[in-house]
């Protein structure tokens, strides 16, 4: 049976497409399969990464949500593409048209949507894990899409106003007694050495802490040019996003 994870942050620039892309594919390097779902509707990224171009996306997420294809028709088999020598990766991506993310933003989701995505995808693809890239903030769409999946890991980084919308993040999800887990990200180097972050921050939220990453400049300078970990697989980043998929393996489903 498929596990949804939904990733999301109270606010952009978390890095939460980058994790994304490059958790699925550790994931995936350890022989399970993973579908990445895109539902940053207003800034939808993951093709980027995953570099999938718009002609590969004949028909998107928009079309199955309103009954124009099945969703076999919208998934997206990566593995051959990313040169994978175990596990597999597919991708749904969201459409780019104005007009597309307008409508889907204004007529929304449904909290079926998603428990019947992951549901078809563990049927029809044996998919271990549904992740869904969602959009930043405490909106309905996001919401919907947290409290239908299993798990939810919140992206945050080591401001106050991140720090802050994230507890508030964690006190919605422990009202609807959510599962919920925290992975700090683009964490200044200082802090990502001190040994104690991970339980203070955890304590601070009342939510597990699975991931400390480091600012590393490499990570924005590649973001647009496929999946990190495939191009560096010693990177010091690297072995942070194994430690989190190591977690979800253990813990998760």
């Amino acid at each position: 049976m498929a596990v949804g994870i939904a990733i999301h942050s109270y606010r952009g620039g978390t890095g939460k497409s980058t994790t994304t892309a490059n958790l699925a594919v550790m994931l995936a390097l350890y022989g399970k399969k993973v579908a990445t779902v895109d539902l940053d509707l207003t800034s939808p990224g993951l093709h980027v990464i995953y570099q999938v171009s718009q002609s590969m996306m004949k028909v998107t997420l928009n079309d199955y949500v309103f009954g124009r294809a099945a969703l076999e028709d919208i998934v997206i088999d990566l593995t051959n593409q990313l040169g994978l020598p175990k596990g597999r990766i597919y991708f749904l991506g969201a459409s780019m048209k104005p007009e597309e993310i307008a409508k889907l933003l204004k007529e929304g989701y449904s909290e079926q949507f998603f428990r019947e995505v992951t549901k078809q995808l563990g049927e029809a693809y044996g998919v271990d894990y549904v992740i869904f890239d969602t959009h930043p903030g405490l909106n309905e769409d996001t919401l919907l899409a947290v409290l239908s999946s299993d798990v939810s890991m919140m992206m945050m980084r080591m401001d106050k106003q991140d720090i802050t919308g994230t507890y508030v993040t964690a006190q919605v999800l422990r009202k609807f007694n959510k599962t919920s887990y925290v992975v700090l990200n683009m964490v200044p180097p200082n802090m990502a050495k001190a040994v104690e972050i991970r339980s203070e921050v955890s304590k601070l939220l009342g939510v597990p802490v699975i991931g400390v990453v480091p600012f590393y400049p490499e990570i924005l300078q590649h973001r647009s040019r496929g999946v990190f970990i495939l191009k560096h697989p010693k990177h010091q980043y690297t072995l942070r996003i194994k430690e989190v998929a190591e977690f979800i393996i253990n813990n998760i489903g």
